[in-house]
């Protein structure tokens, strides 16, 4: 994101679906990805660089942001005897801030890191040549929007990017939509979204498994009672690229297997994904759960890295039945070949050219102007429009903690 690279030429990538490269004065009528057809997508495989971290850092139960790994857990069997995912309800603490985290946070993450690296190319965009390699910064969750939207085509989402230093910062949008899924509309669906954080509490131990040496060990039998607070979070910051293009997310991360190794080994081989899915009873069951579930779990555990995915499989009571683990890699195996599944191949395809295409769309490098990227109803095309200066993703420090980054 170096300034000195502002007079360099930038690289417009050369995309098969337009007829030319685009040029800053007539990109911006450009404003529309379409999603069909999506044959144009298979083919040879995307290359995904394995992601790196770069940083950590964690959100106490007040909120309170630390550049540190306080809020790390290590992973450690549920007791299925005594697995009752709605107990605590009661006491459960939600962060006050219900919609979509803004991008502060990380950038801030990346600021700190940068400060106390030696490395001083950390975060910095390559130079290939003449050209400058535009960097993109988001959270997990939106790359993960990004990679499911050719199968997921019923889902609204709405974004807010700033171009500034060759580089795009993308944010989530607040939207109607994401106020009714975000807590749920119906005190059922609230208990549900509730199950998910406590079957984390009770996977999870604050001390190396391996120090467990008894059933009763306070570890174990606190776990149960722990109250819920979904102020609580560990984040993994990392580096990864997929195609040509750069990317840097923020991931929150629920837990380690076993010790955290320290850098410039890369510890996210170490990371564990924990899910709670409905027990599969029946075919329809199998087929909610791979084509919809198994994407969702798939994508968001590749993007960042993480080998292994736990699934707490529930009753309707929300009682855990049984567990069962997923290696992110052989995921795409399972539904491979079968009706109206899904394709991991036609996933990072097409993520990859459209992060390509949106590199020739938002064009105006300026800190204090934003676009607005959305997908909306009847989900055939992701539409861009520039928004001027206004509703920009950057708060005013960054303008100064990330300017020599």
């Amino acid at each position: 994101m170096s300034q000195s690279n502002k007079s360099l030429k930038r690289a417009l990538p050369d995309v098969k679906d337009y007829p030319q490269k685009r040029t800053k004065a007539d990109t911006q009528d450009l404003k529309q990805f379409s999603i069909h057809p999506l044959a144009r997508f298979n083919g040879p495989c995307t290359t995904y660089k394995q992601p790196v971290e770069i940083m950590s850092f964690s959100y106490d139960n007040e909120r309170n942001l630390h550049m540190d790994d306080r809020e790390l857990k290590y992973y450690y069997p549920p007791d299925l005897k005594d697995c009752d995912l709605s107990h605590g309800y009661e006491t459960f603490v939600q962060r006050e801030q219900s919609g979509p985290e803004p991008i502060h946070s990380l950038l801030d993450s990346l600021a700190h890191a940068q400060k106390q690296s030696a490395d001083k190319n950390l975060i910095q965009t390559d130079l290939v040549g003449y050209f400058v390699t535009i960097l993109i910064i988001s959270w997990r969750g939106i790359f993960t929007k990004i990679l499911c939207t050719p199968y997921n085509r019923n889902e609204p989402w709405e974004l807010g990017a700033t171009l500034w230093n060759n580089t795009i910062f993308i944010e989530e949008h607040d939207t109607e939509y994401t106020k009714e899924n975000s807590t749920g509309t119906t005190p059922r669906h609230k208990l549900m979204s509730y199950w998910g954080y406590k079957f984390e509490n009770l996977c999870t131990i604050s001390k190396l498994p391996s120090e467990i040496t008894s059933s009763d060990d306070p570890e174990l039998i606190n776990r149960k009672t722990t109250i819920v607070n979904t102020n609580v979070q560990y984040c993994s910051v990392a580096k990864t690229s997929l195609g040509n293009n750069k990317l840097i997310m923020g991931a929150e991360v629920d837990c380690l297997c076993d010790a955290k190794p320290k850098r410039p080994a890369n510890p996210v081989e170490k990371y564990i994904e924990l899910k709670t899915s409905k027990v599969i009873e029946k075919e329809k069951d199998t087929f909610y759960f791979e084509r919809y579930k198994l994407l969702k779990f798939w994508a968001q555990s590749f993007l960042i890295g993480v080998p292994k995915i736990i699934v707490g499989f529930r009753d309707n009571d929300g009682c855990i039945i049984n567990v069962q683990e997923f290696k992110t890699m052989d995921i795409p195996k399972i539904v491979k070949g079968k009706n109206g599944m899904w394709n991991a191949t036609v996933c990072l395809n097409f993520a990859n050219k459209f992060l390509e295409w949106l590199k020739t769309v938002i064009v105006i490098d300026d800190p204090n102007s934003s676009y607005t990227i959305s997908f909306q109803s009847p989900f055939k095309d992701i539409k861009v429009e520039f928004m001027g200066k206004k509703n920009s993703v950057l708060a005013e420090r960054h303008l100064e903690s990330l300017k020599n980054v």
